[in-house]
Parts: C-alpha cells; sequence; structure tokens
C-alpha cells in the first residue's frame, strides 16, 4: 500500500466536539485495533513508532468503522488539523510549492539531528520557501484556516489549504514530562 497525500487541512466545526461523546474504553481498544492493522505506521510519511501515534478520522468524527480510521504521526495529525495548531503558534502557512510530506520528513530529520529550533525554522524555509515566498504570522495562518472552514464544501469534512502554500512547525515544547523530540517527533535517544 503506497502513502497518501499529506495535505494541510480543517475539519468542518460540526466536527469538533464530537469526540467528547466517544466511550473512551471503546475508543483505546479501537485505536489498538487501527495501529496494530496500520502496523504502527504513519499513512501519510511512513514514519513508524510503537509510541505516540495517533488515529485520525478520515470523515465524520462519530464514524469509527475501521474505513474511517488511520493511524498518523503526530506532526502528520497536527497538519491535518492546521486551525487549532496555527492558533496555538506550532504551525505556520507559507508559500510553497513542496510536497507538505518533505516538509514533516525534514524537521523531523533535524529534531533527530537536536539542531536547535531557530536553525530547524531557518534551515526548513531555505529548502522549502518559494524564491521571494511570504512567511505568514501567526494571525495570518489563522486566518487561512478560517476561509478555509468557511469554504468546506457541503457533504465534505475538511477543507484543505491551497497549492502552492504549506505548513512548517514551530517548537511546541514537552508535553507529560515528555520532551517534544519523543512526544511530537518519535526520537527515543535523549
Amino acid at each position: 500500500m503506497g502513502l497518501k497525500v499529506l495535505r494541510p487541512s480543517v475539519m468542518r466545526s460540526s466536527e469538533w466536539w464530537k469526540r467528547e461523546q466517544r466511550d473512551k474504553e471503546q475508543w483505546q481498544h479501537l485505536r489498538d485495533q487501527i495501529k496494530r492493522r496500520d502496523n504502527w505506521t504513519c499513512v501519510y510519511c511512513g514514519f513508524r513508532s510503537y509510541t505516540f501515534m495517533m488515529v485520525n478520522h478520515i470523515g465524520a468524527e462519530d464514524n469509527h468503522s475501521p474505513e474511517n480510521l488511520e493511524t498518523i504521526c503526530k506532526p502528520c495529525h497536527a497538519v491535518l488539523h492546521m486551525g487549532v495548531n496555527a492558533l496555538q503558534g506550532y504551525l505556520s502557512v507559507i508559500d510553497s510549492t513542496a510536497q507538505q510530506v518533505e516538509i514533516v520528513r525534514s524537521t523531523r530529520k533535524l529534531v533527530h539531528l537536536q539542531t536547535p529550533w531557530s536553525t530547524i525554522e531557518q534551515q526548513v524555509l531555505a529548502q522549502f520557501l518559494t524564491p521571494n515566498g511570504k512567511v505568514y504570522t501567526q494571525e495570518e495562518s489563522v486566518a487561512w484556516a478560517n476561509r478555509m472552514i468557511q469554504a468546506i464544501p457541503p457533504n465534505a469534512f475538511r477543507g484543505y489549504l491551497p497549492d502552492g502554500f504549506a505548513v512548517i512547525f514551530h517548537e511546541q515544547g514537552p508535553w507529560q514530562d515528555f520532551p517534544e523530540a519523543v512526544h511530537m517527533w518519535g526520537y527515543r535517544n535523549q
């Protein structure tokens, strides 16, 4: 099975709160099944790990059928939910014709090399920003997400960032006593 194309996206706002209605025990069991089915491998970038992998709904958040679920790493999941991550300052939109998955892979490699975040951002921009391209501010990136939500077609669940744009990552910091390199990027040799 080939990898899926990763595109920065947002979910229809009617889907945002459906996850709170899940039975936590059933959801945990189902998530484990899906990760096993997908061999703990992200369907977008091919990263494989037994920890911190997530399960994403392809369509409706209350449709828990296996066909509507996929295993995904945290960075790719952040790209699929770019609005909330832009709002929190973790992602910025850039002018770029690069494949989004290449930005994920390049960032992961630099994190694994223990590169400081300021240098990661400089190197990723040098590699993926179009000549004379723009790096959008947090407010502008959130505005992109809001326009994408408004443009979601009827009967669709996601809106996508138009071609010619991508997102870059910013430092998130630790989560529940795990360094970012571990919980976000899967780097275990801390």
